[in-house]
């Protein structure tokens, strides 16, 4: 079969099974600009802004072209530009663009196209934008609709990829929105807080609610201790932001940043995310030995606690009680504290958890994580906000030097790394299981089907009498395509592991947005910081027993599990 070629801009362009002709630009670095498209969810053709010249002088969206050998399109004609022009001016009417104030300036795509094509002043006098109020109902996100252009793109994440349907396009002609049905505010809804939404939107309509000056003013009281955690997979996520690649991890960068941020003292969540297969495992082994009913599913991910709790309450008795990686830590800082290890103890502390994740914020603020009467998490900031920190603070990550976290609550194994990839939780509980920490052992349960960022993945693995059905799903869409199999009869699983984001953490609301192919790479550096670890197997990790000798005291469960209302149904 010969190969296939259109042309583009008077280009030769080579293409495969490209869906359109705008990623056989792109894949032939070509950028045509998009408000409404997005690799990962159905064609729209909203925006036209996308629109090329194809041979006959008419205009075609690029985004629902489909290629073809030997066709011929222009992207940027006379005509081409024009249109894009006058799309922008009418844009721009329906958009509150107080850029200096926005949470978006600088990360806008709206803002980004309209200095390329030099739409220097709105066309329109009257501006059209919607005067609906703010919705900062949730912890999470923060919904303003005078940015919204109806691109569609969070509708579409929403439902295609989430399955939730938290918001949609509403009223009609001028007055039409983006937002939650019947005038509900989003923590009305059934939002889970993951934050993907976010994360596709182009302007600044939808945004992390982000707590930053909280953070500033915390690190500027003198009165106030200020330790930090930091989630395994923020180590390759904030690297993009500072112009290093994604493929490499940051840890020691990301410890000497903190440090010079004024932080006092730097704990590294692999420590917990090790610990949270400790507990889990022991949790699994001991439904197994009983006959409890199976599947167990994973705990670690607020998303998809909060997705059982709303959509399938029936399974929150199956779900592991396991606190996750940063409870866990924050128990843990609790009592390092505050357990004779310290002469002032923990009242002066200010817990800060750094991660991939929007719906931790939700999380923090459960009465759940409250022990011994405080909240184990007072902030949690996302990677996106650390970047920000860091950037007001004039601290360049890429030519900081390395540094190790603080002890005793600094050491982790490869197992706690790996928690950052769909995957991950499933891999390290495997390790566990096993208690095989040969290369040989290691790289049969890395090719046993674990590993990969596909939506849904099912294998089988044999631990001494035992036949584990597992399966992993990323993305509360394929969750719930899972869940449907298993409740039909369908399918058996004895263990699944579930992320609310599309390829788990690497992907979370809060890290720096990125396509399939950066994730990619964050997924390689992930795996990059497991093959760096002397350690890979969580029981291995040195600080456990002082974690349990001298912190926990007989309290691990009290202090590491978490009991939602829904955990005692029956």
């Amino acid at each position: 079969m010969s190969e296939k070629k259109m042309i583009i801009d008077g280009i030769e362009c080579p293409f495969t099974d490209e869906r359109n002709v705008l990623e056989v630009a792109k894949n032939n670095g070509i950028d045509i600009p998009s408000l409404c498209y997005c690799e990962n969810l159905s064609i729209y053709g909203g925006c036209r802004l996308c629109l090329v010249e194809n041979e006959k002088g008419a205009l075609d969206a690029a985004c629902s072209m489909q290629p073809r050998n030997g066709l011929v399109v222009k992207t940027h004609s006379e005509k081409v530009l024009k249109s894009r022009h006058t799309t922008l001016q009418l844009l721009m009417s329906s958009h509150r663009a107080e850029c200096l104030t926005c949470e978006q300036s600088g990360h806008c795509k709206l803002q980004e196209y309209a200095h390329r094509y030099n739409v220097v002043e709105p066309r329109f006098s009257e501006n059209t934008y919607s005067h609906e109020r703010l919705d900062v109902s949730s912890p999470c996100i923060t919904r303003d609709p005078s940015k919204c252009i109806l691109c569609g793109l969070c509708v579409r994440m929403c439902s295609e990829v989430q399955n939730i349907g938290a918001i949609d396009f509403t009223k009609r002609g001028k007055k039409a929105i983006v937002a939650p049905g019947f005038g509900k505010m989003l923590i009305e809804t059934g939002c889970v807080g993951c934050g993907q939404c976010a994360a596709v939107c182009p302007t600044g309509a939808l945004t992390i609610n982000r707590q930053i000056p909280e953070m500033w003013r915390m690190l500027n009281d003198p009165n106030k201790r200020v330790v930090v955690q930091f989630a395994p997979s923020v180590r390759v996520g904030l690297a993009e932001e500072f112009g290093m690649p994604a493929n490499e991890p940051v840890t020691g960068k990301l410890v000497t940043a903190l440090r010079r941020l004024g932080v006092d003292v730097v704990y590294d969540t692999n420590l917990s995310a090790d610990l949270t297969i400790m507990e889990e495992s022991a949790e699994f082994l001991e439904k197994l030995k009983s006959g409890a009913k199976l599947p167990m599913f994973t705990s670690c991910c607020p998303g998809w606690i909060q997705h059982v709790e709303k959509a399938h309450p029936e399974l929150m008795p199956q779900v592991s009680t396991c606190g996750s990686p940063m409870e866990m830590l924050g128990a843990l800082i609790r009592q390092q504290f505050n357990n004779g290890n310290d002469s002032k103890g923990d009242d002066d502390v200010y817990s800060v958890a750094i991660m991939p994740c929007t719906a931790k914020k939700f999380e923090a603020q459960r009465p759940e994580l409250y022990k011994d009467g405080k909240r184990l998490i007072d902030l949690v900031l996302t990677t996106d906000e650390l970047a920000r920190l860091l950037k007001a603070a004039g601290i360049d990550l890429k030519n900081l030097p390395d540094s190790e976290p603080d002890s005793p609550l600094g050491d982790y194994t490869g197992a706690g790394v790996i928690f950052g990839v769909t995957g991950g939780v499933t891999e390290a509980v495997i390790r566990r299981v096993l208690d095989d920490a040969s290369p040989e052992a290691l790289k049969t349960i890395a090719e046993c089907g674990v590993r990969g960022l596909e939506g849904i993945k099912a294998f089988t693995v044999t631990a001494g009498d035992l036949s584990l059905k597992i399966a992993v799903a990323n993305g509360l869409g394929n969750a719930d395509k899972l869940i449907e199999k298993v409740q039909s009869g369908e399918e058996y699983f004895d263990f699944i592991e579930v992320m609310a984001c599309p390829n788990g953490c690497i992907g979370g609301g809060g890290q720096p947005p990125a396509s399939n192919a950066r994730k990619r790479e964050r997924m390689d550096a992930i795996f990059k910081a497991d093959d760096a670890c002397e350690l890979k197997l969580p029981q291995q990790n040195p600080a456990l027993g002082y974690i349990y000798d001298k912190l926990l005291k007989g309290r691990a469960h009290e202090l590491l599990h978490i009991h939602y209302p829904l955990h005692h149904q029956h």
